[in-house]
Order: structure tokens, then C-alpha cells, then sequence
């Protein structure tokens, strides 16, 4: 096989089976293991048995972004690696591709490229960085070109021959869309990836104006070919842009071949695209994010992000007054709302109370202080996203909430602390009467903390 190699010598693997239960406790990893057990996976390599281990590693490995051994298939399919999505988490007719379609697609894919293609590019990617993305680009160009007409090879057998079809992919005739999808992005691979290589890492925050003259180049390069190929390049930049909508409007500040229509067509379906998108990040941000959970400072950062993202594309949705779209940009802002709701506002007075006075009459620790100033500032957050949300009432009503039962159960701590033999304060009392002002602070402001500073003081000095 080409895009496998065998065990150095002196390797004895695990059991394949032992390689799947590893989905079971792979949260529990510390990073080293699990970076040895990542490259003895990559060893093994594309084999159904060790899928489910992957697919478990799948949320650490984005955070700690090893190098990534350059096995063919991976080779083939980087330039869509934007677009791919989990099986849970895949959503039709939204030119996503499912990454089970992958391995079948490979399959078919790789006894229709000529072998001395698949060789020679092997060969000359072992002698890079796999990281450095412009000289990979060039080293895979004849792979992407070889692949991309037999991609075409196989989505005309699929539609020809029902049997060949159903034995890749099975019934479901979504697959048809996303090999669509692929061929697309094939058509212009090689521009994709040196376009990325000149791109910050994803997600990209912000846009020097010098990168903005990147894409603009790129965009006006391939509009005077032919319009059409621009929609897949975009369709890979606004996968990999935080705020969107600014590739959107770059988009109409461009002049592209084609008709206007066809011009405004391609606004109005890379909208739809990007609405669309966020939608399905928002609604799969629990599934997708398992380590998040009860971390309220990545979650409403999660928030942030997708809200962000809608704003960007705000003037041009309205710009384009297409109800159906419009649609979606109204359900995107009920669900990232929801999203907010349900996730940071929902027993964020609870767990306050728990971190500060949950503890039998003894003080809080560092840790659980810590924790409390998380929760408060993911509410604090949440404030300055509800205007966009449509959820002011909710989240003032919430944070009214949290900052009463903090200053009821201050009180109370400061009236049932012993005081020192003059009647003042003792360090206990002040100690906790410090960490309610704090939270105080973080919810309703500085000039309201410092007011229930005097009023304590002289009510318990």
C-alpha cells in the first residue's frame, strides 16, 4: 500500500481491539500518552478497527496539533479538510462532506490515479515539513490533478452503475452532493492550499490588509476563468474565518467574470453557506466540545465566536433581502441565545453560591474563589452578547439574580463570623466579604461594589 508503512523494527503494536477500547479513557490522558499512542495509530494505519480510537482523540488532537504523518489518502483529501464533518455532527445539503465518505471514496479514487503519480509524490513529500504548506501545495499538484479527474471517473460510475455505487457508499444518495462538493473543491486544490499557506492558522480572527490583497488576487485570478471556480475556494476560506461576512463583502468589492446575476447567485448561495454553517456549529458545540463542559470561560468565548461570526454577515444578508436566508440569520440568533441560555446563564447563581459559601461555615478555597470569578465574568459576557441575541431580559434578570443571592449570603457570613474582642471585623469575615465585593464588581460594576464597601464597613467595623 502506498499510503502505509510497516512498524520500524522492533514495534509490537497493541491489539487492534485494545486500540478501539481506547476511546474509553482517552479524556483521562495526559498529553505525552497520548501523543505516543497517537503515533503508534499512525503506524498502524487506515484500518476500520482503529477508527473509533481516532475519532475519541479527535478533540484533543485539535488542541495539541501534532505533525500528522502525510499518508496519501491525507494528501488527497487536504484542501477539503475545512469541510469535513463528523458523522454525528454532518449536515446535508449544506456542501459539507462527511469524513465517512473518505475511506470509500479513496478507495475508488486511488486505482485511477496512476501509480507512478502516487509514487513520485510520496516520495518527494517524505523530504519536507509537512507543515510548511506552500512547498506541499506544489508537491501535491499533480495529485490533486491526477484525483480530481478520477473523482469525475467515479461520480459518473456512481450515477451509471447503481450496484458499483451502493457497494462504496451504500443507499443514501446525499453522497452523491458531497463527491459534488469534493470534485469542486479538486477543480481548484492547488490554489486552495497555497492560498491557505499565505493565510494565518484557523480559525483566522483578523485580516491584515495585506492578506486581504492576497485573496482579493486570487479571487479576480480565477473569476476571469471562470466565475464558478471562486465558490469553492470560498466555500474553504469562510469554513476557516471566525467573522465570515468580511469574505463576503470583499466578495462585492470584487469584480469576477460572469454575468451580475451570476454574481449576486454566488453572494446569495455563500451566505446561505456561512448562515448555515453557524447554525450547525452552534447546535453541535455540546457534542463537539466535550471537554467544555462546565468550563464557563470556554463556552461563552464558544458564544462569542458565533455571535461574532453572525454580526460579520448582517449587512449582506440584509443587503441581499432573500426571506429564506434571512430566515436562517433569525434561527441562528434564537439558537447561539438558546445556546447562551441553557449553558452560562441557566445555574450560574447556583454555582456561585456553591463556589463561595457551599462550604459548612469554612472558607472558600483559592481554587473554588477561582471558579466563582469564572462564573461571573462568563455571565458578564453573556451581557454584552444579549443585544445581538435578542435576550437582554433574560440575562439582566439572571445577572440581578446572582449578584442579590451573593450579597444575601455575604451578609449572612459577615453576621454569623466570630469579631475580634473590639467588635471589628475579623480576617475570616473580611476575607469573604472581599470575595463577594469581588463578584460584586465583575457583575454590576466598580461604583457598586465600592458603595456596598462603605455600607459594610460601617455596618460591621
Amino acid at each position: 500500500m502506498i499510503d502505509k508503512k510497516p512498524l520500524s523494527g522492533g514495534t509490537n503494536p497493541a491489539k487492534l481491539s485494545d486500540w478501539a477500547a481506547l476511546g474509553t479513557d482517552i479524556l483521562r490522558l495526559p498529553d505525552r500518552k497520548l501523543l505516543q499512542i497517537y503515533r503508534l495509530l499512525e503506524q498502524v494505519g487506515d484500518k476500520p478497527e482503529v477508527s473509533d480510537a481516532f475519532e475519541a482523540m479527535r478533540p484533543r488532537l485539535t488542541t495539541l496539533r501534532p505533525p500528522r504523518r502525510p499518508a496519501l489518502s491525507r494528501l488527497f483529501f487536504l484542501p477539503a479538510e475545512d469541510m469535513l464533518d463528523d458523522a454525528d455532527h454532518y449536515s446535508r445539503r449544506l456542501n459539507r462532506i462527511c469524513r465517512t465518505t473518505l475511506a470509500p471514496c479513496w478507495q475508488a479514487v486511488k486505482d485511477r490515479i496512476p501509480l507512478a503519480v502516487q509514487q513520485e509524490v510520496y516520495r518527494e513529500v517524505a523530504l519536507v515539513d509537512y507543515r510548511d504548506g506552500a512547498a506541499i501545495a506544489v508537491l501535491c499538484e499533480p495529485l490533486w490533478q491526477a484525483g480530481m479527474v478520477a473523482l469525475e471517473q467515479v461520480i459518473a460510475e456512481c450515477q451509471n452503475n447503481l450496484k458499483f455505487k451502493n457497494s462504496l457508499f451504500g443507499r443514501d444518495d446525499d453522497v452523491q452532493r458531497q463527491l459534488g462538493t469534493l470534485h469542486q473543491i479538486m477543480t481548484v486544490a492547488f490554489r486552495i492550499e497555497k492560498l491557505k499557506a499565505a493565510l494565518p492558522p484557523r480559525p483566522i480572527l483578523d485580516l491584515a490588509e495585506s492578506h486581504v490583497e492576497i485573496i482579493r488576487a486570487a479571487l479576480i485570478d480565477l473569476g476571469k476563468e471562470d466565475a464558478a471556480l471562486t465558490q469553492p475556494l470560498l466555500l474553504v476560506l469562510a469554513s476557516r474565518m471566525q467573522r465570515p461576512g468580511e469574505l463576503l463583502r470583499m466578495l462585492g468589492e470584487v469584480r469576477l467574470g460572469g454575468t451580475v446575476a451570476e454574481k449576486e447567485t454566488l453572494t446569495r448561495e455563500m451566505s446561505g453557506y456561512v448562515v448555515g454553517n453557524l447554525l450547525r456549529q452552534t447546535s453541535d458545540f455540546d457534542r463537539e466540545n466535550p471537554l467544555v463542559h462546565g468550563d464557563p470561560a470556554s463556552l461563552a468565548a464558544a458564544a462569542e465566536r458565533l455571535t461574532d461570526g453572525l454580526n460579520s454577515v448582517n449587512d449582506t444578508v440584509q443587503g441581499l433581502r432573500d426571506k429564506e436566508i434571512t430566515a436562517k440569520m433569525k434561527n441562528a440568533r434564537a439558537e447561539i441565545g438558546q445556546f447562551v441560555l441553557k449553558n452560562i446563564c441557566a445555574d450560574v447563581d447556583k454555582g456561585l453560591t456553591a463556589a463561595l459559601f457551599g462550604h459548612g461555615g469554612a472558607l472558600p478555597s483559592d481554587e473554588d474563589v477561582k471558579r466563582a470569578e469564572q462564573l461571573a465574568l462568563a455571565l458578564r459576557r453573556s451581557s454584552k452578547l444579549a443585544g445581538p441575541l435578542g435576550i437582554q431580559r433574560e440575562v439582566a434578570a439572571k445577572i440581578t439574580e446572582a449578584r442579590q443571592q451573593v450579597v444575601t449570603n455575604t451578609l449572612a457570613t459577615l453576621r454569623n463570623t466570630p469579631r475580634n474582642r473590639d467588635g471589628s471585623m475579623g480576617a475570616d469575615a473580611q476575607r469573604q466579604m472581599f470575595n463577594g465585593l469581588r463578584m460584586v464588581e465583575i457583575l454590576s460594576g466598580s461604583d457598586e461594589a465600592e458603595r456596598l464597601f462603605r455600607e459594610w464597613n460601617a455596618q460591621f467595623r
